[in-house]
């Protein structure tokens, strides 16, 4: 876990310098055209400081969301390692040695980090949109918001287990989707961790893989033993 802490560490770091950076000089721009239609002061400094902190936070929101996918393409190689490694320890299954497939592996992660990043950012700005078209359900913005973060996030760790089984790409998301509720939790159990400060930003990713990893393998043998099933319906699914 040492290494992917100090990788994420790092990443963390360098996001916080470019997301002050950045609010800093947006803001010294707003502040040299804004203007109030207000004559009282206390008024015009209110509105001022208000607007100020909208930005700041618009600003963080944006990075802490780009950060999170920095991470996942960062520890790409890392996790897909270590992902493999709790499998072979958890179900007995070892993945055969291959550097070509290693770096298949990496690569898929990558691909999904970058399409979940894409994707999730659609569909935030989508509702954003309908929610300041539809005001009085406005408060509720922040848990849709939560929610798409969370499955998004979820997807990716659930991703590299179902990769160790050598499940393709569409068949990985049918198993994801089948188990939606499990992907939500593990995506908010990170999205929860990584609010604890340093600990969230050095072991979150990698507690949310591995628990993603072994959640799936629980409810798929409890799913095997119910059905009175001697394979798992993961490893049915390849048939």
């Amino acid at each position: 876990m040492i290494i992917p802490a100090i990788i994420n560490f790092i990443t963390a770091i360098l996001i916080v310098i470019f997301a002050i950076k950045t609010s800093g000089i947006i803001i010294d721009d707003f502040l040299q055209n804004f203007e109030t239609a207000s004559s009282d002061k206390t008024m015009h400094s209110f509105i001022e400081g208000l607007l100020l902190l909208v930005i700041r936070a618009s600003v963080f929101f944006l990075y802490l969301k780009v950060y999170r996918y920095i991470a996942l393409i960062s520890l790409a190689p890392l996790f897909a390692f270590i992902s493999s490694k709790v499998q072979t320890i958890d179900t007995g299954t070892i993945a055969i040695p291959c550097t070509s497939k290693y770096l298949l592996n990496c690569t898929r992660g990558i691909r999904i980090a970058l399409r979940n990043f894409v994707l999730e950012v659609l569909l935030t700005i989508l509702v954003l949109v309908i929610f300041f078209l539809i005001t009085w359900i406005l408060p509720l913005a922040p848990i849709a918001i939560l929610i798409l973060e969370s499955y998004f996030m979820g997807y990716a760790m659930a991703d590299y287990r179902n990769e160790h089984f050598n499940l393709s790409i569409k068949e990985s998301r049918k198993v994801i989707n089948g188990y939606l509720g499990l992907v939500l939790g593990n995506g908010l159990f990170f999205n929860i961790i990584i609010l604890i400060p340093l600990l969230g930003v050095l072991f979150a990713p990698v507690l949310a893989l591995v628990a993603s990893g072994l959640s799936l393998n629980y409810v798929e043998k409890r799913k095997s033993i119910l059905c009175n099933s001697d394979q798992s319906t993961l490893m049915m699914a390849k048939s």
